[in-house]
């Protein structure tokens, strides 16, 4: 396809922040009446008109595989790009990059041409892209090459670590445990409150067999991690490795205390947060007391329950996410009980977290009796009244991805078919959207004739 140089800059994101980085001028002060003076200097009004240092801030923000094209334009764009043109050449070799070696040589190249950091972030990006194309025998290496690469790029730098960190479960098991101990060596480089890939790092650990002594290993390093990390970041662990309390059981070969042990310290971490980071991680623990001996089950659920009741209301809606799934360590002559306790506070639930808390309510509504359930149903829904159609598409979306309807029974089907009928006819949406509602879930077709 031809390059189409007035696509690239009418209602271009490129011509958009160069221009807003291009000093404009000041309007002059209106000269005394009766006094004659120069008329003003003519503006440019087409692109070959432009300063080359308006070009060059255009060509800075032309997507990377656009600059050859780009710099053809003319002579004059063709020197304005020069710095783009070598990023370019860079960003083309790490495309095609076929060994460790030939990385090594570029990011070598790199290192001395390139005089700004962020001139990085397109080559590193694509040999990331590039890195499981390499031999196997050369990936881990390589790997810890382009992540302290990634390093010293500011800013854009830890995105690329994230996603990096992200490729660890498709390394072999060996590599895989060198490769978290080098991420972690790496991310504790880094002050307190920076952005970095601890949750990431959370995600992989999930990926490590569970019996292994490496995955508790990594687990507790995290754990050890918390007290040197903001609340933001604290709070982000906190919630993934509370879903990993149930790999700590006797089955896997671990002691009986174990699970109380770690979810202690969660705990105690979680009571430091301040309200305003609280929520997700309250949410979670509530669930998490799934993985503790029966005895604790009920206690623990009701202090997450309570802490939760207290946050704030964005706070308490999104506790409400995880909250519900809680509700499976009490005696099912219970629930109706809890479901009104966790009622009186729905409406505090803010706009913004109403899908959220909405999906959340009908995590275990599979283990609920008929009459509770439509109770559920009818108050999830009901905290979408009045939203655009947008909302219950996410929220059917949600549901469906929690496997919420595929834990569904027949009974629970009808129930939930007519709680979204309902929602659906006194919210007044199209029969267009309607048909699109039950595209999402096909199996509501069988419900309704």
């Amino acid at each position: 396809m031809d390059f189409d140089l007035n696509a690239a800059l009418n209602d271009s994101r490129a011509f958009i922040c160069a221009s807003k980085a291009y000093p404009q001028p000041t309007a002059p002060l209106k000269p005394p009446s009766g006094i004659l003076v120069d008329l003003p200097v003519k503006r440019p009004t087409t692109y070959y008109e432009l300063p080359l240092e308006l070009i060059a801030r255009i060509g800075d923000n032309v997507p990377v595989q656009d600059v050859k094209n780009f710099s053809t334009v003319d002579r004059r764009t063709y020197h304005a790009m020069q710095s783009r043109r070598r990023i370019y050449s860079y960003w083309q070799r790490a495309s095609q990059a076929v060994s460790l070696a030939s990385v090594e040589k570029l990011l070598e190249e790199m290192d001395g041409t390139l005089s700004e950091p962020a001139q990085h972030i397109e080559p590193i990006e694509a040999l990331r892209q590039r890195l499981q194309a390499l031999p196997e025998a050369d990936q881990a290496e390589a790997f810890k090459r382009l992540f302290m690469a990634a390093d010293r790029i500011p800013k854009e730098g830890v995105q690329i670590q994230k996603a990096m960190t992200a490729m660890l479960s498709s390394f072999p098991d060996d590599e895989q445990f060198e490769l978290f101990d080098f991420v972690m060596a790496m991310a504790q480089k880094r002050r307190p409150d920076d952005e970095n890939v601890w949750p990431e790092l959370a995600d992989q650990l999930t990926c490590f067999p569970g019996g292994a002594p490496e995955y508790l290993e990594g687990y507790e390093a995290l754990l050890a991690q918390l007290p040197y990390l903001g609340d933001a970041r604290q709070a982000e662990i906190i919630t993934v490795l509370s879903t990993m309390l149930c790999d700590f059981d006797e089955a896997n070969g671990y002691p009986s205390t174990k699970t109380s042990e770690l979810y202690a310290i969660l705990r105690e971490r979680v009571l430091q947060l301040s309200p305003s980071h609280q929520g997700a991680p309250v949410g979670a623990m509530a669930a998490a007391v799934l993985a503790l001996p029966e005895t604790e089950q009920s206690i623990r659920y009701a202090e997450m329950r309570n802490l939760a009741m207290s946050l704030p209301d964005e706070q308490w809606g999104i506790a409400l996410y995880r909250l519900p799934a809680g509700f499976t360590v009490l005696p099912l002559d219970r629930y109706a009980e809890e479901f009104q306790l966790l009622e009186f506070g729905l409406e505090r639930v803010p706009l913004a977290q109403r899908v959220q808390a909405a999906s959340g309510l009908l995590d275990r509504v599979f283990h609920m009796d008929d009459m509770l359930a439509k109770r559920v149903w009818q108050r999830a829904l009901g905290l979408l009244d009045g939203t655009e159609e947008a909302k219950l598409f996410e929220f059917l979306n949600e549901i469906k991805a929690m496997g919420v309807t595929s834990s569904l029974r027949e009974d629970n089907w009808r129930i939930a078919v007519d709680s979204i009928m309902s929602f659906i006819k006194r919210n007044r949406f199209s029969e267009q959207a309607r048909s699109r509602f039950i595209e999402i879930l096909p199996s509501m077709k069988i419900y309704l004739y």
